[in-house]
């Protein structure tokens, strides 16, 4: 195969990808048929079975497309080295803001019911289980308090902080949210930054303040 006809494989399969990713979260996964993914990205019906054999294993590509979408977003922001947690907490929450409607899709196909992920397809390894992302708030969190606090106090605060974006910064997103916030200052996006920055201040004085909480468990 020539590199123009590897090139063009790639792209085919990146654009069933997105195609089947926006129609999953739209439709679920049967309420999806691959004749109408094909049909959108324009390609045959044998292109799909070429690249992913079947239905099953498309959701499955997609949804580990989204979660290393989302990942790679979030490690992208951590870069920085002297960006502090808060500061790393309100740009990812920023990141959810300007990607709405692809955020609420990877929502949607994460907390989807109708196909069971392999385990193999999950994470294994201990330091990075968990959310999109988790590395790079671990990284953080371990910058800010030290290796001192347990692995399964600096393991919780990943997962409050992040929780709490994903909820404000979906809820952000909807079409009602968006129209309550234009006249409720408290619900503005810098409102909502600032309390997101509390809240990660918050734990990470808890975890600092009680690491004894997180032992032998």
């Amino acid at each position: 195969m020539s590199p123009k006809e590897m090139r063009e494989q790639k792209d085919t399969k990146e654009k069933i990808i997105e195609v089947a990713a926006r129609l999953f979260a739209r439709h679920g996964f049967s309420g999806t048929s691959v004749r109408e993914i094909a049909r959108q990205a324009e390609v045959n019906l044998s292109a799909i079975n070429y690249h992913f054999d079947n239905k099953d294993n498309l959701y499955l590509q997609v949804f580990a497309h989204n979660h290393d979408w989302l990942a790679s977003n979030i490690e992208a922001l951590a870069k920085e080295e002297s960006l502090s947690l808060e500061e790393l907490t309100a740009k990812v929450f920023q990141f959810f803001i300007e990607n709405g409607p692809a955020m609420m899709n990877t929502f949607k196909i994460f907390l989807s019911d109708e196909v069971t992920i392999p385990p193999e397809m999950m994470c294994q390894e201990e330091e990075e289980m968990g959310p999109p992302g988790h590395k790079a708030f671990m990284k953080k969190i371990t910058q800010t308090v030290g290796e001192s606090i347990p692995l399964e106090a600096r393991d919780w605060a990943v997962r409050m902080i992040f929780s709490n974006i994903v909820h404000l910064g979906l809820c952000s997103c909807t079409p009602t949210m968006k129209e309550k916030c234009k006249n409720q200052p408290h619900l503005s996006t810098e409102h909502i930054k600032k309390a997101l920055c509390m809240h990660t201040r918050a734990i990470i004085s808890f975890i600092q303040n009680r690491p004894q909480d997180f032992l032998n468990q």
